[in-house]
């Protein structure tokens, strides 16, 4: 897929940290690109700063079936088409299955609930009904690509730390969707692909101590963690690469994450 002025991309999560990174990567390029996220102060900011002929935004629960389809008709009626589909909306969850100072407490499963509500069912809700639309669009090159979907998981789904029970399902779901939708969807011209990053310099990861961020930095291979900017590049090439489908993508510096 060739990434100029013709093709539209919708990213959810896109005002903060990777999801924000990528937007603007995607306009750099030309992209028109339609922005979904609850921060509705920012995506303003950002509709603004390019203008509403390039960049829209549209205040959206990604765990509300009803938000998300309204999303999807949102960006179809304004650009017309969806080509790339970023998946980044999501949230963060940390306990211990038994914790508390007698070990007599648990995660609640109001959390389990909440987070599966927002990192599976939101990416299922939003993926399912890009995914209605892209079936239908022209082909844009002569290998009959018609878009690609890239779900945002985590080394936490493949390897998670002590604490990350909850946090680890939801991202070990998102692989586990990476394979069957894209055998659903590779007939179609329709491409599906997971990117599970590793430790980056991001809002989400902002509670972390330091002594926490200098130990996991050690735990990479190249003793640091990662800029929001190198996932963007990350996604552009899973874009523009027309024979990458069905795969998990490790974007980590090579991190093993330690048990901590």
């Amino acid at each position: 897929m060739k990434l100029d002025n013709t093709i539209v991309a919708l990213v959810t999560g896109g005002t903060s940290g990777l999801g924000e990174a990528t937007v603007y990567a995607l306009l750099e390029k030309g992209v028109r690109v339609f922005i979904a996220d609850r921060n509705e102060e920012k995506g303003l900011q950002i509709q603004t700063k390019y203008g509403q002929d390039r960049c829209r935004f549209q205040k959206c629960d990604v765990s509300d079936e009803a938000q998300v389809k309204a999303l999807v008709d949102a960006c179809v009626a304004t650009f017309g088409a969806i080509h790339i589909l970023l998946n980044s909306a999501g949230v963060i969850s940390a306990g211990l299955i038994v914790g508390g100072k007698n070990q007599d407490q648990t995660i609640k499963t109001e959390e389990m609930n909440r987070v599966l509500g927002v990192n599976v069912v939101g990416t299922f809700n939003v993926t399912k009904y890009v995914a209605l639309q892209m079936v239908k669009q022209q082909p844009l090159n002569e290998f009959k690509e018609r878009g690609v979907i890239v779900n945002v998981a985590s080394v936490a789904g493949i390897e998670g730390q002590r604490g990350q029970t909850v946090y680890a399902a939801s991202k070990g779901a998102i692989i586990g969707m990476t394979l069957p939708l894209a055998r659903d969807l590779g007939k179609f011209g329709v491409r599906v692909c997971t990117i599970a990053p590793g430790i980056f310099q991001t809002p989400m990861g902002a509670g972390m101590s330091d002594k926490i961020i200098e130990a996991l930095s050690k735990a990479s291979a190249l003793g640091r963690v990662g800029n929001p900017t190198e996932f963007a590049d990350a996604i552009l090439g899973l874009a523009t690469n027309s024979f990458v489908t069905g795969s998990i993508f490790r974007l980590d510096g090579g991190i093993r994450l330690p048990h901590m």
